[in-house]
């Protein structure tokens, strides 16, 4: 080996021991290339790539981030337009500064998903190898919001202001005891690992659990599905003993199913992620509602990782049918699942890749920059409050005690 190459090995070798980073290096007869590597085991917690390392292990996951930027290249987001937004229940204004997470405003609260949302953003922000740049931003945790520039959960097509990110139940949803999605994914592993729930054991129908909540969507599903053999779909009432006592199935529960019916509930629904977690064959009806891993799910070709069926559900059958009778192309359609999303997209080392990337293109396509300070009485104070001391309080103003 020669003696240019020999010392710029000696760097890597030593590179790769400090930072327990999985790099490719490819020799050339000029140039030394040094290649991230996503490998799950190690990475799925890795909470520390940078922007190079993100883009690299997760090339599809930025989709609806580049989308929103190009929306707004022409266009440029304005402090004027932030301040026109109205705050409705949900509604959390925020900045950036120094890489810290200040609370500015809010207005009421849904449950703890504003809580969830700021603690998942703070992860990003903590854990992050690199600067980030100051922003000043307004999200809604609402299943329908304004269709501005505002940061939420899910949007319709035409809802190109929207800026999607990871809902709340990345960071945990205690109200429905789902728990944090760590833990609906350890759980899933669990029950098909380490419990022996191989496919052959799976049970060759579709379930479906959820309160219908006078959704003509989800009666649908009842009224297709009700009573058929190839099925167990069954509507809760959270406020009914028996039925939270007989019918309600935990998320791990829900991996002991071939097939899994998914549906949109008010706006989104929160169950698909979790849906994915399974090794399973998730059946969507056509949505109408984009959630942010939303560009990653495939309905054919060699990749597919879902099936689609009509809104009505008047093909559900036919579908389930085709599955049953080829359970091998079922089995590569959940192993894709699998593959894509639990183990890859919905880690959490690709949710905070993702808060930092929007972050960043957010930034790139705002024409202003936060004020640290305002004027109150002639004095100089802060604008907004640490997300720490929010965290505990869940307040803005109070008075020591």
């Amino acid at each position: 080996m020669s003696r240019f190459v020999e010392p710029y090995l000696r760097y890597f070798e030593a590179f790769m021991a400090t930072t327990k980073r999985r790099i490719v290096v490819i020799l050339t007869p000029i140039l030394i290339l040094a290649v991230f590597v996503w490998y799950r085991q190690p990475d799925i917690d890795n909470l520390l790539l940078n922007h190079d390392e993100c883009a690299q292990a997760f090339p599809a996951l930025f989709d609806e981030i580049e989308r929103a930027k190009r929306d707004r290249q022409s266009r440029p987001i304005t402090l004027k337009e932030i301040d026109s937004i109205t705050p409705r229940n949900g509604y959390i204004r925020a900045m950036i500064y120094d890489q810290q997470l200040y609370v500015i405003a809010t207005e009421g609260h849904i449950y703890s998903r504003e809580i969830a949302t700021l603690h998942s953003l703070h992860r990003a922000l903590i854990s992050s190898p690199e600067k980030v740049p100051n922003i000043e931003f307004a999200f809604n945790s609402d299943d329908r919001i304004e269709p501005v520039a505002l940061w939420g959960y899910a949007r319709q097509e035409e809802d190109s202001n929207i800026w999607l990110i990871p809902d709340f139940g990345y960071w945990s949803w205690p109200e429905t005891k789902a728990g944090s999605m760590k833990e609906v994914v350890m759980k899933a592993e669990w029950a098909e690992d380490a419990g022996g729930l191989s496919w052959p054991k799976k049970v060759q129908k579709v379930l479906w659990r959820g309160a219908t909540m006078g959704l003509e969507l989800r009666e649908k599903l009842i009224e297709v599905a009700s009573s058929q053999p190839w099925a167990d779909v069954k509507a809760l009432n959270w406020k009914d003993h028996e039925s939270m006592t007989s019918d309600l199935k935990s998320m791990s529960e829900h991996c002991e199913y071939k097939y899994l019916a998914h549906t949109e509930g008010n706006s989104y629904s929160g169950r698909l992620k979790y849906l994915q977690s399974c090794r399973s064959v998730i059946i969507a009806h056509e949505m109408a509602w984009i959630q942010h891993q939303h560009p990653l799910m495939r309905s054919s070709g060699p990749d597919q990782n879902f099936v689609t069926v009509k809104r009505d559900f008047s093909d559900l059958q036919e579908k389930i049918n085709w599955l049953q009778t080829h359970d091998d192309d079922a089995q590569r359609i959940a192993n894709n699942n699998v593959k894509t999303f639990r183990e890859h997209y919905l880690t959490e080392a690709a949710e905070v890749c993702y808060w930092r990337r929007l972050i960043k293109a957010w930034a790139e396509v705002s024409d202003f920059k936060p004020e640290f300070f305002k004027k109150e009485n002639g004095k100089k104070v802060w604008r907004g409050l640490p997300v720490e001391s929010f965290f505990l309080e869940r307040r803005l103003e109070w008075e020591p005690y």
